[in-house]
């Protein structure tokens, strides 16, 4: 990539623009294209949404905000959209379902099949002119209500969840009584190892265990933790004991080398539906809770925008991105 992380962040009209001459001469693959496929539907177009990327690293979240701006991107244009991530790859492909319906319905009622006889189809991609101006689904929706609210509106009118993450979500959220407890969320494993440039600086475990305390003495609340890293979840627990409350479901990471990105290691789950179902349903829940106290991730965001402005307390750690 022609510019970081953290260059994007802080001068995203700029960084956009770099980025956009860097695709046009460098990576066409990544642009906005037209194309046909038959002779059918030839009174709509039909826009077909993929991710950027297709090495397999971006975690579940962080595609969605992408897929959420070109759905509605789509939309505003007239056009059908149809998510695919059955013949572009994520870190979920298997090479045989369509994996963004392993979590989401489709944004409309268009089939595959017709999608691929159609006549007129864009491929997503990057245009000139960014989707995204508002700049909408980044750190700032902790800081501005507006841009909170703009992403929340953007996010219920092009999202639905898949009745298998509903069910998870149903499951846990009665005996977790989710709607009385501190949310917790702390990253750790390949943020914290690895430090990735332009990602956000995760808070110590001692960080959170006083804010935690901070919360638990004022409110005398349930903590529901979502943690992926084993250490800190053992930490925490001993600290807290049991008013720690997890998903039924809840697995951990343990001796974790740092070799590498989650994704790219050989610590996930096997079952690619399952994984994305189940960390999708615990951001849900945390959307859920009546307090929240998390560092920031592309999963506190989701969680944050979801939740609408509705937590009775919040305190979410802003640290800086790693150089």
């Amino acid at each position: 990539m022609p510019i970081g992380l953290n260059f994007q962040r802080k001068h995203p009209r700029l960084g956009y623009c770099i980025k956009y001459l860097y695709y046009f001469f460098a990576r066409r693959d990544i642009l906005q294209k037209k194309t046909s496929f038959g002779d059918e539907n030839k009174d709509k177009t039909i826009y077909i949404v993929k991710p950027d990327y297709q090495d397999g690293v971006e975690g579940l979240l962080s595609l969605l905000y992408k897929q959420i701006l070109y759905i509605d991107f789509a939309k505003r244009k007239g056009y059908v959209p149809f998510v695919d991530w059955k013949n572009y790859k994520t870190q979920y492909y298997d090479g045989e379902n369509n994996a963004w319906e392993f979590f989401f319905k489709q944004p409309s009622e268009i089939t595959e099949a017709e999608v691929y006889k159609s006549q007129k189809v864009y491929l997503s991609g990057w245009t000139f002119k960014t989707i995204n101006p508002g700049n909408l689904f980044e750190s700032n929706i902790f800081h501005s209500k507006a841009t909170r609210d703009l992403s929340g509106k953007m996010l219920r009118e092009n999202l639905e969840f898949s009745e298998g993450v509903l069910r998870l979500v149903d499951q846990e959220a009665e005996s977790l009584q989710i709607e009385k407890c501190i949310g917790v969320y702390i990253r750790g494993t390949d943020y914290v190892k690895l430090k990735p440039s332009g990602e956000y600086v995760q808070p110590s475990v001692d960080q959170m265990k006083c804010k935690i305390h901070e919360f638990e003495n004022k409110y005398n609340a349930p903590i529901f933790l979502v943690t992926e890293d084993g250490d800190i979840f053992d930490n925490l627990k001993k600290e807290f004991g049991d008013i720690i409350r997890i998903v039924s479901f809840d697995t951990f990471i343990r001796n974790y080398e740092g070799k590498d990105v989650l994704s790219k290691s050989d610590v996930l789950e096997k079952d690619k539906k399952l994984r994305g179902q189940k960390y999708l349903a615990k951001m849900i829940l945390l959307a859920k809770c009546k307090y929240f106290v998390g560092s920031m991730t592309q999963g506190s965001k989701f969680s944050y925008i979801l939740n609408n402005g509705n937590y009775s307390d919040e305190y979410v750690f802003d640290l800086g991105l790693y150089p």
